[in-house]
């Protein structure tokens, strides 16, 4: 007889345990747990869909959230049964589905954070204090309708809840901004209202439309899978490139979501163009790098149009295929590919324009050609401007090496070096334009490019830069919305007194469009805009704005990187400090070129330049122009030399540690008054003529910046690329030579004109309690020079 064999007692006794706590795993759940974790559930659906939205996959927005909803609320099904059984298993006297839920919420949110580059200390702590809020809010509302009473009654009592945990936040005042420093006695500063202001500029405002009718087409390949304006419906086909000796790089992914890859790129772009008889300058305008599947070109239609009906031909060039995808990348070098980009649409629209019976023939003028570039477009587009420097032995591109690139704009652009090597532009108006509250590029490089931009003689050239306070990145452009982070990380920005869009683009138009009206077109009254923006605030919104500007007709008397022979000597008095300094940008960064540096305590300090014996004859030249400089305001270096005072760290290591790792500006600093500032113009005969530069124009005060909405996170993700709020820039004072007067407080009839030869000396006095500002490029400008006037 076949003998049975029991199972083992010991296995059977396993396996009845696993079952029964298994069974047990949901037995501590009730409606309000289950509320709870179907809370959990839709703050990591929110979380997840929010992260969706920043990293697209070119399928389309909805394609994308449901796919991976799907995949996440899968997940959470799953990991929920695991981690709930495991917390069965080991007793885990809690709610165990619930706990699942509210574990795997801050695991994904955390997940979810740390890819938006807060680091891992930060996208832990908040994405549990994510799954936290979730799982009371979710307790509170669950139990609120769990109770026993009228339905009515539990509608009113969740809306009483909803707004009292809305506005707890609000009436806490957190998060909040960081707190920017205040000046002492802001309000009853003695800081007088300019006594001469400049006139109005005598012409039409060249950020409204002019009176050309404008035509809008696209050329391109035809072959576009996303877009119809480059594919079935183009108006005008080119050839595709070949960029293979350039990228060697390029992922199979953007293959597949674009069908070409490095060895056939397209030329694709959007034209808008003048109607009437040509030629016209011709404007390329280029985006910078931001999500691939988000295209960029289209951005720049409001330039495009406005350029189009003053007279210029504007075409935005596509580049979308060079930009950032989370999953396919940048190809090697696009920085460099960028530029070259823009001599091949050159090239394109020059073949174009040779044939019979294109919508280009005799519509272009080659030697009025400009470039506009944003971001990294910014720099692709001085790297255009200086070819030579990058593309010497591209023998494709022969054909156009006679063409000038006469205008440069750069929108806040970066300054990166490419094959080690920066773009000097030589005889090319070059214009760069950035905000105070750009979280992107958050340093003014477009500064940096200024200082590389020279003149060989004596022209109308210039070169010019504008800062705005209160505006960012993004808004530049339509298509860019108007966060300069992907999103989550974008509703961490800061938005008070950002700039409307509308006005951030106003201000655009209106300098972008007078720039190259002065360059391209020869109305150089627009001048007096880049000399002084005052003369063209009734066509302005209103914001801080700090100008710089120079001339290739300027006069140079001293600039502090170079050899400067109309110096004799220079003296001090009464400074603290005065020497050669690197202005930094708000990494610490060296921004090129050094200025004088000049520091005080007490009013009465006086900085002296003593001009050379042949100093009388340049100035002969000027034929009573103006005197000229640049100053920026450097008082928060005061207020960090204070703190240091106050720390007295046991050695340098830790200062310098100290000064890497903190806020340049604390919240509670007492920010010094602006600086007072009398200019003065000492003669031959030892004669005194001066201006108090408040009577003209007052020092600015430093744009200080909160980038983010909860102020304590500045200095501790993105690497403390938000620490400090204020970055040093210039603004150029350039004052007419018969504006200064004697002391005496002669009559005007008695007052003679100042001849510049009989000028030997420049001096600084500094009126105001301590203080420290820069100085750089001081100089004059001869008579014609300066296209403002000014009145009392």
């Amino acid at each position: 007889m076949e003998r049975l064999i029991e199972p083992r007692p010991r296995a059977r006794k396993a396996a009845d345990w696993f079952k029964s706590r298994y069974a047990l795993r949901l037995k501590r759940e009730g409606f309000v747990t289950r509320f709870a974790g179907g809370m959990c559930i839709l703050f990591s659906s929110i979380s997840m869909s929010l992260a969706v939205l920043g990293m697209p996959t070119g399928l389309g927005v909805w394609i994308d959230l449901l796919l991976f909803l799907a995949a996440n609320a899968l997940l959470m099904v799953l990991l929920g049964y695991i981690i709930s059984s495991m917390l069965a298993f080991l007793y885990v006297p809690l709610p165990r589905r619930l706990t699942a839920n509210v574990l795997y919420t801050g695991a994904q949110s955390s997940v979810v954070l740390y890819f938006t580059e807060l680091g891992t200390a930060i996208s832990i702590l908040f994405g549990a204090a994510y799954a936290l809020a979730a799982l009371l809010v979710g307790l509170l509302f669950g139990f609120l309708l769990n109770l026993k009473v009228h339905r009515t009654a539990k509608a009113a009592l969740a809306v009483s809840a909803a707004v009292l945990v809305a506005a707890v936040p609000f009436y806490a005042g957190w998060p909040s901004p960081a707190k920017q420093p205040e000046r002492v006695d802001a309000a009853s500063q003695d800081q007088a209202e300019p006594l001469l202001e400049p006139s109005r500029i005598e012409a039409d405002n060249p950020g409204e439309p002019g009176g050309y009718s404008v035509k809008a087409f696209s050329y391109g390949s035809g072959q576009d899978k996303h877009r119809d304006e480059f594919g079935k419906d183009v108006d005008v086909v080119t050839e595709t490139i070949d960029a293979s000796d350039y990228i060697t790089s390029w992922s199979k992914l953007k293959t597949w979501f674009w069908g070409f890859n490095e060895h056939s790129l397209p030329l694709n772009g959007r034209v808008w163009m003048p109607e009437g008889e040509g030629p016209f300058p011709l404007v390329l305008i280029v985006h910078g790098n931001h999500l691939m599947e988000y295209f960029s070109d289209g951005g720049y239609a409001y330039l495009g149009e406005l350029l189009a009906s003053r007279g210029i031909i504007a075409v935005s060039v596509d580049a979308n295929y060079m930009n950032y995808s989370v999953w396919s990348s940048l190809p090697n070098d696009d920085m460099k590919i960028r530029g070259w980009l823009l001599l091949k649409h050159l090239q394109q629209i020059q073949t174009l324009a040779a044939q019979n019976g294109t919508l280009f023939t005799g519509m272009v003028d080659w030697d009025k050609i400009g470039l506009i570039g944003h971001s990294r477009g910014g720099q692709a587009v001085a790297i255009a401007a200086d070819a030579e420097r990058w593309f010497a032995d591209d023998m494709s591109l022969d054909s156009i090496r006679s063409i000038q690139i006469q205008s440069v704009v750069a929108i806040a652009p970066t300054d990166k070096r490419v094959d080690d090597k920066s773009a000097q532009l030589l005889d090319t108006n070059y214009f760069t334009i950035q905000g105070a509250k750009d979280a992107d590029v958050n340093n003014f490089y477009g500064e940096r490019q200024y200082s590389r931009v020279g003149f060989s003689g004596e022209s109308d050239r210039f070169k010019a830069q504008l800062y705005l306070a209160h505006a960012n990145h993004s808004q530049f452009n339509t298509d860019w919305g108007t966060m300069d982070e992907r999103l989550p990380g974008g509703l961490l920005l800061n938005r008070e007194d950002l700039m409307n869009p509308e006005d951030q683009r106003e201000v655009a138009k209106v300098f972008i469009s007078a720039f190259l009206e002065a360059t391209l077109l020869d109305h150089v009254e627009y001048k007096a805009l880049f000399q002084d923006y005052r003369s063209g605030l009734q066509w302005l919104p209103p914001t801080d704005y700090v100008s710089r500007y120079e001339g290739a007709d300027f006069v140079r008397v001293i600039h502090y990187d170079a050899y400067n022979r109309l110096i004799g000597q220079t003296a001090y008095e009464g400074m603290v400090a005065g020497e050669k300094e690197k202005p930094k940008d708000r990494d610490g960064n060296t921004k090129g070129t050094a200025g004088m540096s000049l520091q005080w305590e007490e009013p009465g300090a006086v900085y002296e330049l003593e001009l050379s014996s042949v100093a009388a004859r340049e100035l002969e030249k000027v034929e009573e122009g103006s005197l000229v400089f640049s100053l920026s305001n450097l008082e928060w270096d005061l207020l960090q030399q204070e703190k240091e005072q106050e720390e007295q760290p046991s050695d340098a290591d830790d200062g310098a540690q100290n000064r890497d790792e903190s806020p340049i500006v604390d919240e509670d600093a007492e920010l010094p008054p602006l600086p007072s500032i009398e200019v003065v113009l000492t003669t031959d005969s030892g004669e005194e003529l001066s201006v108090e530069l408040d009577q003209f124009m007052s020092v600015p005060e430093p744009a200080y910046t909160s980038f983010l909405k909860m102020g304590f996170l500045e200095d501790r993700i993105k690497n403390n690329k938000y620490r400090n709020p204020v970055e040093a820039v210039y603004q150029t004072f350039i004052i007419p030579i018969e504006l200064f007067v004697s002391p005496e407080g002669e009559t005007e009839e008695e007052n003679v004109p100042l001849a510049p030869q009989e000028i030997s000396g420049i001096q600084f006095r500094f009126q105001s309690e301590r203080g420290k500002v820069m100085l750089d490029d001081i100089g004059f400008l001869p008579r014609g020079g300066s296209y403002v006037e000014y009145r009392k």
